[in-house]
C-alpha cells in the first residue's frame, strides 16, 4: 500500500477517512494526521458530488464499481482528474465495515489525450477508429476536407459505407479476419485502399493500420493518405516513359522482364506482350549472359544505386545490336527490380577502331564509381537534351501563335477594352509560361552542355565588380554577402552569361542552406595545380593555370552520400523549394562544357563550400562592344516596291505556318518547304526572287546545314539563318565557313527573327547568339 503510485484511501460507514497511504498524500496535498477521521467529501467538488456519493453508498451495500472517471480537490483547492476504483470492505462475519477507494491520477494521460487529439486534427490523413462491430467510434476533421463528411456525421456509422463498391466486400471481410487473429494484424500494417466520397466520387488511398486497446476490446485506427496527386504523378511518368527515345526496361529479381516502354519495342523488334514475364538473358547472345547474369545479381547486392554498361543483344530478327545501358536498381513499396535504360549505339561502335578498346574501357568504368557517376549525368544529360530539343519546338510554336494572336487581340482590345482587354492579359499570362519553359529547357540544355556557348576572353574581377548588384539581391536581406578577390586574377576563356549564371546559381544554393541567414562567402583567386587533391572531379591537369571561385555557408551541410548527388538535375534535399531543382545541374555543365573541375566539401551542421576551377587562358581580353542596328520595323532596304523573300525550311507545320504567317504580317514574302528537298525544288524555281534561307538544323531527308551549302551554290550571294531546338548537331551538320550565319534559338521572338532577317543581333535572354558553337 506504501509503494503503490495511487491514492487508497479507506473508509468507515460514515464516509469518515479511515486510512490514508503516501500516494494520497503526495496527489492531495493532505497529510496522514490532517485527513483521518475528516469526511471524505471535502474533496469531493460540487459539480460530482452527488453522483460520487451515490456511488459510495453503492460500495457500502456491497456492490462494487470500477474504472469512474472524476475529479477531487487538494488541499489547496484545485482539481485533479482521477479514474477511480470503489469496492467494501468486510469484515470477518461478511458485514460491510466500510469502503476502499483506489485512485489513479489522470493528469499526465488526459495531457497526453490531449496532445493525440491535436495531432489527430493536425495531420492531413484522414484518420477514423472502428470497432469489432465495424463501426467508426471517432472520425478526425481531415476526413470532412478527404471524404466530405464532418467527423459527428461519421461517428456510429458503419465503416463499409466509406469503401467504394467494387472493394467493400473484400475491405469488410478483411477487417473481420483482422479482429479474430492478432496474428494477421503483425503482417497487414499498410494496404492500397479505394474509398467512396460523400459525393459518391472515389480516392485512391493508401491506408496505415494501427491498433489501440480499450477496456471495450480493441480498436482499429485506420490512417489513410490521399493518393490522387502520386496518381496523377505516375501517370505523367508512365507518359514521360512512353514518350523518351531510350528504351526502358524492368527486370525482376529472378531476371524477368517486367516492364517495357514503347522504346524497348523499336529497339528489340518485339511487342510488349512478347516480352512481359519472359527471361531477360533470351535477349542475349551465348558469350554475354554469364556476365551480365553476374552484374545484375552484383546490383541488387551492391550499394551502388547505378552503373553504364555496354552489351550486346539480339534483336527479334536475330541481328545483334551493341547498347549502352544505364541500369538503376529500384525499391519501393516492396518491389525491387532493376532498371534498364539502354540506347542503340551502333554508330559508335562502328567508329571505334577495335572492340577490344571498348571492351577494356567499359571494365575500367565499372571498376571506377566516380566513372560510374559521370557515366550517370552524362545519361541524364543526353535525356535532358532529347526532352528540350521537343519541347522548344512546342513552345516555339506556341510562343509564335501567340504573337500572331496577341496583334490581334491588342487591336481590338485598344478598341473595346472591357470585351478584349481580358483575352490580352490571358495571352500576356500564356506568353509569360512559354517564356518561363524557355528557361527552363535553357537550364536542361546548359546541364546537358547542348546549349549555344559564345566563349570570350574575360577579366574574372571585372565580371566580378559588375555582378555585385546581382548577387547582393540573390543573396537578399537576411544575408551577408562578403566578396573577396585577389589582384591581377588570370583571365579565362568562357561565355560571359555562363559565367553570371554560375556564380548566381552557387551563391543562391549557398543562401538556400542556411534558412535562418547568415553569410555566403565567395573568393576568387590562382591556382597552378600541383595534383595533390583528389577532391576535383574530373581531376584537374597537373601544372595548370586555373581561375579558382570558391563559394562558402554555414548552413545544413551534407552527408557524403548527398554531396555526391548535387549536380544530378532535380536532386534536391529540400522540402519545398520554388526552383526547378537545375541551378547546380547548369553549373556543373558550365565547368564541365569550360574543360574545368568541381569539388564539394560539406559536412552536416557545419557548412559547404563550392569550388569551381576555370581553365586559364593566354589569350587577349575580348572586345565586348556591340554595334546594334536600329529596329526600323520593316525589312530591309532594297529594290523600290519590292517584297522581300524568304524561303522558310522547317518539318514543323506549326512552327512553318506560324512563322510564314508572321514574317508575311510584316512585309515579307514566304515560301514553305518541309524539308531540304521541296526547299531545293523551291529555290530552283524561285532563284532570282529569294533573299534569304531560314532553315531549321535537323530535318528528314537533308539536315539543314547541307541544305544551305546546295542554296548557296544555286543562289551565291543569299544570307542563311539557322533555326535549331538545341544546338549539339550544329557540331555534325553546319558546313565550314558558316561561322558567320546567325542562330536563332527555339522558341525565338518574333521581334527577334525580323531584327535577325534586318541583319542585327539576336537577343536571347540578354545575350547575342552567334555561330560559335563549342
Amino acid at each position: 500500500m506504501s509503494s503503490t503510485a495511487d491514492a487508497i484511501i479507506g473508509c468507515d460507514t460514515q464516509g469518515r477517512i479511515t486510512a490514508w497511504n503516501p500516494a494520497a498524500e503526495r496527489i492531495y496535498g493532505y497529510r496522514c494526521d490532517e485527513a483521518r477521521r475528516r469526511p471524505v467529501t471535502m474533496m469531493y467538488p460540487a459539480d460530482v458530488a452527488e453522483r460520487d456519493w451515490q456511488v459510495f453508498q453503492k460500495a457500502l451495500r456491497g456492490i462494487p464499481t470500477a474504472q469512474l472517471r472524476t475529479v477531487r480537490l487538494r488541499k489547496d483547492g484545485t482539481r485533479v482528474p482521477v479514474r477511480m476504483s470503489f469496492a467494501p470492505i468486510e469484515g470477518t462475519d461478511g458485514s460491510v465495515r466500510g469502503v476502499v477507494s483506489v485512485a489513479h491520477e489522470l493528469t499526465d494521460e488526459i495531457r497526453s489525450e490531449a496532445r493525440m487529439t491535436a495531432l489527430l486534427e493536425a495531420t492531413p490523413d484522414a484518420i477514423v477508429g472502428v470497432d469489432r462491430g465495424g463501426r467508426i467510434m471517432f472520425a478526425n476533421r481531415s476526413c470532412e476536407r478527404l471524404l466530405g463528411y464532418p467527423p459527428e456525421e461519421l461517428t456510429g456509422r458503419p465503416a463499409e459505407t466509406l469503401f467504394a463498391e467494387e472493394v467493400r466486400a473484400g475491405m469488410v471481410e478483411l477487417c473481420e479476419r483482422l479482429f479474430d487473429d492478432p496474428g494477421l494484424r503483425d503482417r497487414t500494417r499498410t494496404l492500397t485502399t479505394r474509398l467512396r466520397r460523400r459525393d459518391g466520387t472515389v480516392l485512391p488511398g493508401e491506408t496505415t493500420l494501427s491498433w489501440r486497446e480499450e477496456p471495450g476490446g480493441p480498436l482499429l485506427i485506420a490512417a489513410t493518405r490521399d493518393l490522387t496527386e502520386q496518381h496523377r504523378a505516375e501517370d505523367k511518368l508512365r507518359a514521360l516513359l512512353e514518350a523518351v527515345p531510350e528504351a526502358i526496361t524492368g527486370v525482376s529479381l529472378d531476371g524477368r522482364i517486367v516492364m517495357a516502354n514503347r522504346g524497348t519495342e523499336r529497339l528489340l523488334g518485339y511487342s510488349r506482350e512478347e516480352l512481359l514475364n519472359e527471361p531477360y538473358d533470351r535477349l542475349l547472345p551465348g558469350y554475354e549472359r554469364e556476365r551480365v547474369a553476374r552484374m545484375v545479381t552484383g546490383l541488387f547486392e551492391s550499394a551502388v544505386p547505378s552503373t553504364v554498361v555496354y552489351v550486346d543483344i539480339v534483336r527479334a530478327d536475330g541481328t545483334l545490336v551493341p547498347t549502352e545501358s544505364t541500369v538503376s536498381r529500384f525499391d519501393s513499396a516492396g518491389e525491387h527490380m532493376l532498371l534498364v535504360a539502354g540506347r542503340d549505339i551502333t554508330e559508335r561502335v562502328a567508329a571505334e577502331q577495335e572492340r577490344a578498346h571498348l571492351v577494356e574501357q567499359v571494365q575500367r568504368q565499372r571498376a571506377e564509381q566516380v566513372i560510374q557517376r559521370t557515366q550517370r549525368l552524362e545519361a541524364l544529360g543526353q535525356l535532358a537534351g532529347g526532352v528540350a530539343h521537343d519541347f522548344n519546338n512546342l513552345l516555339a510554336v506556341i510562343s509564335n501563335y501567340t504573337e500572331l494572336l496577341g496583334d490581334e487581340i491588342s487591336d481590338l482590345a485598344r478598341t473595346d477594352p472591357g470585351q478584349w482587354q481580358p483575352f490580352a492579359d490571358d495571352l500576356d499570362r500564356i506568353r509569360q509560361a512559354a517564356q518561363r519553359g524557355a528557361a527552363l529547357t535553357q537550364r536542361l540544355l546548359t546541364f546537358s552542355r547542348r546549349d549555344l556557348s559564345r566563349p570570350q576572353v574575360l577579366e574574372p574581377g571585372a565580371v566580378l565588380d559588375r555582378l555585385l548588384p546581382s548577387l547582393r539581391t540573390a543573396v537578399g536581406e537576411d544575408h551577408e554577402l562578403r566578396l573577396t578577390a585577389v589582384p591581377g586574377l588570370w583571365p579565362v576563356l568562357l561565355d560571359p552569361g555562363q559565367l553570371d549564371q554560375l556564380l548566381v546559381n552557387l551563391a543562391v544554393n549557398a543562401r538556400d542552406a542556411m534558412p535562418g541567414g547568415g553569410p555566403v562567402v565567395i573568393e576568387a583567386d590562382n591556382l597552378r595545380f600541383d595534383g595533390d587533391d583528389p577532391g576535383y572531379q574530373p581531376p584537374p591537369e597537373t601544372g595548370r593555370r586555373y581561375l579558382r571561385l570558391r563559394v562558402t555557408d554555414t548552413g545544413v551541410g551534407m552527408s557524403a552520400e548527398v554531396a555526391a548527388r548535387v549536380f544530378e538535375p532535380f536532386f534536391t534535399t529540400k522540402n519545398k523549394s520554388p526552383g526547378t531543382g537545375l541551378g547546380l545541374a547548369a553549373v556543373h555543365g558550365i565547368v564541365g562544357q569550360a574543360g574545368g573541375s568541381l569539388a564539394v566539401t560539406s559536412r552536416p551542421g557545419v557548412g559547404t563550400t563550392m569550388t569551381v576551377l576555370l581553365p586559364a587562358t593566354d589569350e587577349a581580353l575580348t572586345d565586348t562592344v556591340d554595334e546594334l542596328i536600329p529596329d526600323d520595323g520593316g525589312p530591309d532596304d532594297g529594290e523600290p516596291g519590292r517584297r522581300h523573300v524568304v524561303l522558310l525550311a522547317d518539318d514543323e507545320e506549326g512552327i512553318r505556318e506560324s512563322t510564314a504567317r508572321a514574317l508575311t504580317r510584316h512585309g515579307y514574302r514566304v515560301l514553305t518547304a518541309p524539308d531540304g528537298p521541296a526547299a531545293l525544288t523551291l529555290a530552283h524555281r524561285h532563284r532570282d526572287e529569294i533573299d534569304v534561307l531560314l532553315t531549321d538544323v535537323i530535318m528528314p531527308r537533308m539536315h539543314g546545314g547541307e541544305l544551305a551549302q546546295r542554296v548557296a551554290d544555286l543562289i551565291p550571294d543569299i544570307r542563311v539563318i539557322y533555326m535549331s531546338g538545341y544546338a549539339e548537331p550544329l557540331l555534325d551538320v553546319v558546313p565550314v565557313g558558316s561561322a558567320a550565319s546567325p542562330l536563332l534559338e527555339k522558341p525565338f521572338a518574333i521581334a527577334d527573327l525580323l531584327r535577325t532577317l534586318r541583319g542585327g543581333p539576336i537577343r536571347s535572354e540578354g545575350r547575342e547568339t552567334g555561330m560559335h558553337v563549342t
